[in-house]
């Protein structure tokens, strides 16, 4: 949560949630590109709304695995525009 938010990107409103079940709030709706440029990436995550990127990892997850993805997380959101 704290790595993600440490980002500072402008299209990251902010992050919800509780244990690993986490959303990412983003300030434009493009969270289903997102989403499918993960999957691409090898990352599985949805888009529940088109705002909202939600993070369901299995409890076996390692943190070495959650840190690739916070340091994939900015190559996702590249090219995509924040709401003004």
């Amino acid at each position: 949560m704290d790595a993600v938010t440490a980002l500072g990107h402008p299209l990251i409103r902010g992050v919800r949630g509780a244990g690993l079940l986490r959303a990412i709030e983003l300030s434009a709706d493009v969270a289903a590109v997102v989403a499918d440029r993960a999957l691409d990436a090898g990352f599985i995550i949805n888009a529940p709304t088109a705002d909202v990127l939600r993070l369901a990892p299995p409890l076996v997850i390692t943190t070495a695995q959650v840190d690739l993805f916070v340091a994939a997380l900015p190559a996702l959101l590249e090219g995509l525009e924040p709401a003004s």
